[in-house]
């Protein structure tokens, strides 16, 4: 296994970890302790997710607790065949029933952005940039701007913190990032939301954040990235007298991604896994920090993978019901299918808000072995169907977690130039690495002036 995938996953499981349970309610049956090659590490009574390599791509396999252990479940994780038995990650988990799922997915929000854990409502989620980092708002802080604010809103699996670190990735982000925060430059602050991305949808959180903006009187401008995109949209839909002179969203799935798609969400967790698991591999070849975003990323499918593990029946071959993504609602709203109710509801935007979106597809060289053998399974490109079709995801351009199509649709609106910018396909710029690319970096210098 390589090195840098062999981290990846090893940090995801450490922070995953949950203790077993101890005494007898922590001992399998003694009918499973006299079997031959018993390992009581492995039957400590809890359910676990093993992350396995899958002739080069990552399958999450749901083994359930050892008690409830037949000889299918025991099979289940070796059906894959001989190239698949490299376990990369085995992640132990306290079993959670269907009716549990939620609180699972209220604590693993927790877990990707700790923040969320010391607020009081949803709506504390407002934070300022002190220069060193993001800050609770002092008392009667809003009320006293005037002028122009500029809010960012992360994406999925992520946090503000993001914001800072992927500026502080390139020199040419870092100088953007000082000059957004200078004193006498067009900003009499820079805020940030965090907010749940998993346990909740878009629109309640839009509504966590007209919340945290009340009393505001200054003018905004807003920077989304991925889903904070769908959030802010919805904060234009939800406050239409808000004072926002300008939306710019990067790489959002305002059409939807098909990853969320409910018959892929299965699959999704694969895919994004083995996304994780190429970026890291691919960097570390290149002599490249992987991005600070991959890490939660990797987090958040594998705590998703935990969570949805026995509901979704991880590494089963039985089809998945469609409402199985319902029970992740800050995916369900994301999901791109023709009768995605909430989307429906979104468009069209009734605001003078000058709306500009900015993203692209991603095509790995042939040289980058990593990304390219990852980007041909899960995209249909000409002559790949045949070979690759239980992989694929995506019927067209994408940046690898959202349809480039979908990333301009503000439902019948098309957004053209100047409001959409194509960046096109790029050997180098994906998903998790827009905020280092100069282009995207020129883009946002030029409107937050």
């Amino acid at each position: 296994m390589n090195a840098a995938s062999q981290l990846l996953w090893a940090g995801v499981g450490e922070q995953l970890d949950v203790p077993a349970p101890e005494g007898e309610a922590g001992r399998a049956p003694i009918q499973q302790r006299r079997r031959r090659g018993f390992d009581p590490k492995a039957a400590d009574g809890r359910a676990a997710v093993r992350l396995l390599r899958d002739d080069g791509l990552l399958r999450w396999v749901y083994e359930p607790p050892t008690r409830q252990l037949g000889s299918q479940g025991r099979r289940s994780w070796r059906a894959f065949g001989p190239q698949s038995r490299e376990t990369v990650q085995r992640i132990a988990f306290p079993e959670l029933g269907e009716n549990a799922v939620t609180a699972g997915l209220v604590r693993l929000d927790v877990r990707l952005n700790p923040v969320l854990g010391t607020l009081d409502t949803p709506a504390g989620g407002l934070r300022r940039w002190d220069g060193r980092a993001w800050a609770p708002l002092p008392a009667g802080f809003l009320s006293g701007l005037r002028g122009r604010v500029l809010v960012l809103v992360h994406g999925t699996f992520s946090a503000s913190a993001m914001y800072a670190k992927e500026f502080a990735a390139t020199a040419d982000g870092e100088a953007l990032f000082e000059r957004l925060n200078d004193a006498s430059g067009a900003y009499a602050a820079v805020l940030a939301f965090d907010h749940p991305t998993l346990s909740v949808a878009p629109w309640l959180n839009a509504l966590a954040l007209r919340d945290a903006l009340d009393g505001c009187a200054a003018e905004l401008d807003f920077v989304g990235h991925s889903r904070g995109g769908l959030v802010i949209a919805w904060l234009l839909r939800l406050a239409p007298r808000l004072r926002a002179r300008q939306a710019l969203l990067v790489g959002s799935p305002l059409g939807g991604t098909s990853l969320a798609a409910p018959d892929k969400l299965r699959q999704a967790l694969d895919t994004l896994a083995s996304f994780a698991d190429a970026v890291a591999e691919a960097a570390a070849q290149a002599g490249k920090i992987a991005p600070p975003g991959l890490q939660p990323l990797a987090l958040g499918v594998g705590g998703l993978a935990c969570v949805l593990g026995k509901v979704l029946q991880l590494g089963a071959h039985t089809p998945l019901a469609d409402a199985a993504v319902g029970l992740v609602p800050g995916l369900l709203a994301q999901g791109r299918v023709l009768n995605n109710l909430e989307l429906a509801q979104l468009w069209p935007l009734s605001t003078a808000t000058e709306v500009r979106a900015i993203g692209g597809s991603f095509v790995p060289a042939e040289v980058n072995e990593p990304l390219w053998k990852f980007w041909k399974h899960v995209t249909h490109v000409k002559g790949q169907a045949m070979y690759y079709g239980a992989d694929l995801v995506f019927d067209q351009p994408n940046d690898l977690v959202v349809d480039t199509a979908a990333m301009n649709h503000l439902g019948d609106l098309v957004l053209a130039a100047p409001a959409w910018e194509d960046l096109g396909p790029s050997a180098e710029t994906h998903h998790c690495s827009y905020f280092q690319d100069l282009r995207v970096l020129n883009w946002l210098d030029r409107r937050l002036r």
